[in-house]
Parts: structure tokens; C-alpha cells; sequence
């Protein structure tokens, strides 16, 4: 391999087709004590003048007469090896001097003098310093080598999985999580499809240290709140943010919480009670009885002590980390809505009375149960209080422009989506040339990960498949159909 030519800010490699390089792949060109560090993004043919007439004119000859040609000189070897050969379009990414990387990439090499050849991802990390020692192992890169992520990368970041459906995005965010519940963290994981339940299984029937971690609750029936466990705060969020109760009617609503709490009496059946006999205007009443209703009527809400959920419960019997999976599959929109920003809001409310430890929040598909403006509320918000996001999404123009601006790390698989391309490049530190040509080429199971957690040098991986019982597939027809029809002989 050779330097070619610079163009703009892309470094040109030319390359004979035996070099097994590919799009994502680290090369460095080494003069003297430096390395620059580049990163193939795209590849064509070497175009080199009248050599797409001589493959014309040699495919014309060819069929009009076939045969043997003599070629003792062989010149046809070496013209097929140069109408082969390829251009490598790359990206600087720094320069390696005295073994460390640095982010300078303001010199060029020399077309004679440097040495071009392939630099593998650990070669490259070793010239990095480590983001931690709490190793989440991921899959692999240059087709050979473990990758992992260090736990702490995650840590106080917010994180974007993100591709087209059934890429393995769903596959990534379990093993991220499983890896973090290895290292005693706390997550609390909103699920749409029943999938995070078996988090801690495997598929042979065996358990992981993770599965005594994970506790599952589905909204409605074991997972069921009181109001005084709720608290004010949580509620009337609840009732603002969700259910759009007028200020004027929150403030009365307000006034009858603290009377009852006052006299130990808050409970629903007391709420209805005291909206009945309150004064005030009947509009007021009225939209104070049609939240109550709704209240009552979700199923979320109970006055009974021993179908009472204690969020605070759990991680006091979890002393070295867990899971708390919110199964929203089969719940109505409302009550979705209703039960994330319930479970936000005493979250906040736990975390700034550092009742809790910092909680990192897993959300599949965040943008069909929660409003853009609460979202952006918990980015540059909660974070500080120790809330740090995991979204997960087929749909990257559901997240709002403000949030992508606040991502630490991507993990972007296959799209071929012009604009969602734009949107994610638009949110990476890497520039949108590497996005748009790697994640085109990607196949199912391949990601590229950019932000912090590869310190901002886009890598290539081949994730591990996920070792867990199959859930949350999609039905079948054809496949159940033919489950169910007798067997003939």
C-alpha cells in the first residue's frame, strides 16, 4: 500500500486487490518517529486513463474470437493486477508519536519515504489511555480480536443504540446490561416487547449471576401504587405533564392532598370523598373528577397495604445491584405514559434525597410512551442527579435534535435511510462521510460505535450473539399454523 494523493481532508491509499482491507479498517503511515492514523471510510477502483477502453476492448475481442492468446512476457498478469487494484478513501484520526495517540493530524506523509499498513484496534487502544477496568465484552473486530467496552464508559453518559429492526440492537442493550449488573449497578429497564425478563438465563436453562438481580413487574397487577408511596411531587407531575390538568385545578388538587395528609387520611377513596365536599368552582370539580377517575380507573393505584409498590424497596433489598423491568407490553398508551413518568418523577425524587444510588435507565422505544419536552428534561436535568439513559430505537428522528446534541455514545447498526443517516452523523464526533459510507455497507449484527466509549474513534464490531431464551419475537402466522395442523403419516 502507498500514499496516493490528499483530497480536502481525505488521504488517498492505493492498494493491490490481495490486500484484505475493508470499510472501517485502521491503517497507519509510518516516516521516521511519526504514525498518522487513518481510518478507511469508502474504496473504488484505480482509474487510470484508457484503461476502461482496454477492458472494452479486450471483453469485444474475447467473444469474437476465443481462444488461447501466448503471453510469454507476461504483460496480461500485470495488467489484470493494476485494472484490480483499489483506491482507499481515509480519514485522519490522529498521529501515534513515542507509542501515544494524539489528536494532531496537521502533516502529511511522504508519497516515497512512508510506510502504509494495517493497524488492528488493539494495537490502536494500546496507544490510548483506559477508560476503566470493568470490562463489558461486546464481540469482535478485525474479524479476530475480543472487543469490550470499560462499564465506566457508561457511567453519568447517555447512550444511543439505534438501526433498522430485527439488527441487533435489542441483543447489544442486553449485554450492555447484563455487563452492568455484573459490576453491581442499578437499572431500571422499560419494556415493550416481554424481553428483559430472562436477562439472567441462559438458553441451555442455566442461570447467570444477573438472573437473582432481576425482578420483572408489570404495571396493574404487582406493580400497583399507593398514593402515599407515590407522594405529591410524582403525582401531580403525573397529572401535569400526562393527563394535562389546568394550573388553576392543580393548585386546588394540591390543597385537598395536604388537608388529607394532614389528617393521615390520604387514600382514593378519601380523595373522592373530599373533591365531593370541597368548594370551589364547578369547572374546577370537574376537571378534578375527571383525573380523579382516570386515577382510579388505570389500575395503577391501589389503597391496599399489601398490593403496595415501594420503588425505595428495592434497591434496599438489592444491596449489590439489580434490575427493576417495567413489562409495558399489553399496556394502553395512557397508562404507559402514566407509569414512565410516575417511575421518573419518585426516581428523581429518591435520587436528589440520595435515598438511591445513581440508576442507569434502559428505554426501548422511549419516543411511544413519553412527551420530547419531559425527555429533554431528563438529558440535561437528571443526569446531574444520577439518571443515565439507554435509548434504544428503530426510529432515530423520534429523539429530538436537543437531545442527540448532549449523546456521549452511538451504536449505530445498518441503515440505508438518507436522512436518519444525517440525523445520527449530526450527533457523532465522527464525520458524516465515515457514517454514511460504513453504516451502509453493515450486515445484521455489526455495529459502529462512536462517542466516548471508543474515545471517539469510530469502530467496526462484530457483536456477540446473546446467550438467553428467545422473547420478544414476532409472531408468525405460517409457522404457528403449521405447529397446529395435525401431523399425517
Amino acid at each position: 500500500m502507498r500514499v496516493l494523493r490528499k483530497e480536502s481532508g481525505d488521504i488517498l491509499v492505493v492498494a493491490a486487490a490481495s490486500e484484505r482491507i475493508r470499510v472501517g479498517d485502521y491503517l497507519t503511515a509510518e516516516e521516521g518517529d511519526l504514525s498518522l492514523v487513518m481510518q478507511v471510510y469508502d474504496e473504488r477502483y484505480l482509474d487510470i486513463d484508457g484503461i476502461e477502453e482496454e477492458i472494452a476492448r479486450e471483453e469485444v475481442l474475447s467473444e469474437s474470437a476465443p481462444g488461447t492468446t501466448a503471453d510469454p512476457a507476461g504483460i496480461a498478469t500485470i495488467s489484470t493486477m493494476i485494472r484490480d487494484m483499489r483506491v482507499l478513501l481515509c480519514k485522519p484520526r490522529g498521529t501515534v508519536a513515542s507509542g501515544l495517540l494524539t489528536p494532531r493530524s496537521d502533516w502529511m506523509p511522504s508519497r516515497t519515504r512512508s510506510r502504509v499498513s494495517r493497524l488492528m484496534v488493539a494495537e490502536l487502544s494500546a496507544a490510548l489511555p483506559a477508560l476503566g477496568s470493568r470490562m463489558i465484552r461486546l464481540g469482535t473486530v478485525d474479524s479476530e480480536s475480543g472487543f469490550s467496552v470499560p462499564a465506566e464508559s457508561l457511567d453519568g453518559r447517555i447512550t444511543v443504540i439505534t438501526g433498522k429492526k430485527e439488527s441487533g440492537k435489542s441483543h447489544l442493550a442486553k449485554m450492555l446490561l447484563r455487563g452492568l449488573l455484573d459490576e453491581g449497578a442499578f437499572a431500571v429497564v422499560f419494556d415493550l416487547n416481554d424481553e428483559y425478563a430472562t436477562l439472567g438465563q441462559r438458553r441451555d436453562g442455566t442461570r447467570t449471576p444477573a438472573d437473582s438481580k432481576v425482578k420483572a413487574v408489570r404495571p396493574g397487577r404487582d406493580m400497583r401504587f399507593s398514593l402515599q408511596t407515590a407522594g405529591l411531587r410524582p403525582i401531580t407531575n403525573l397529572l401535569s405533564h400526562t393527563l394535562d390538568m389546568p394550573g388553576t385545578s392543580l393548585r386546588e388538587f394540591v390543597k385537598i392532598w395536604e388537608q388529607l395528609e394532614a389528617r393521615g387520611e390520604l387514600s382514593l377513596a378519601s380523595l373522592e370523598a373530599a373533591i365531593h365536599q370541597w368548594r370551589c368552582n364547578e369547572f374546577v370539580r370537574d376537571a378534578l373528577f375527571a383525573r380523579y377517575h382516570t386515577l382510579a380507573a388505570c389500575g395503577l393505584f391501589s389503597d391496599s397495604e399489601h398490593q403496595r409498590f415501594d420503588m425505595q424497596s428495592f434497591f434496599d433489598l438489592n444491596p449489590h445491584g439489580g434490575a427493576l423491568v417495567v413489562n409495558l407490553s399489553g399496556v394502553s398508551p395512557l397508562n404507559r405514559k402514566m407509569v414512565v413518568e410516575l417511575m421518573l418523577s419518585k426516581m428523581v425524587e429518591l435520587l436528589e434525597r440520595r435515598r438511591i444510588p445513581p440508576v442507569f435507565l434502559l428505554a426501548e422505544e422511549a419516543h411511544l410512551y413519553l412527551r420530547d419536552t419531559y425527555w429533554e428534561d431528563l438529558i440535561t436535568r437528571m443526569r446531574h442527579f444520577g439518571i443515565f439513559t439507554i435509548f434504544v430505537t428503530n426510529q432515530p428522528d423520534a429523539i429530538d435534535q436537543r437531545i442527540y446534541r448532549q449523546v456521549d455514545n452511538i451504536f449505530l447498526y445498518n441503515f440505508s435511510n438518507d436522512a436518519d443517516l444525517t440525523l445520527v452523523a449530526q450527533a457523532s464526533t465522527a464525520d458524516s462521510d465515515t457514517v454514511r459510507a460504513v453504516v451502509k455497507t453493515l450486515p445484521p449484527r455489526m455495529c459502529l460505535a462512536l462517542g466516548h466509549a471508543v474515545r471517539n474513534l469510530p469502530v467496526v464490531i462484530s457483536v456477540d450473539p446473546f446467550d438467553s431464551p428467545p422473547s420478544g419475537a414476532t409472531r408468525l402466522f405460517f409457522a404457528e399454523a403449521q405447529k397446529a395442523r395435525p401431523q399425517t403419516r
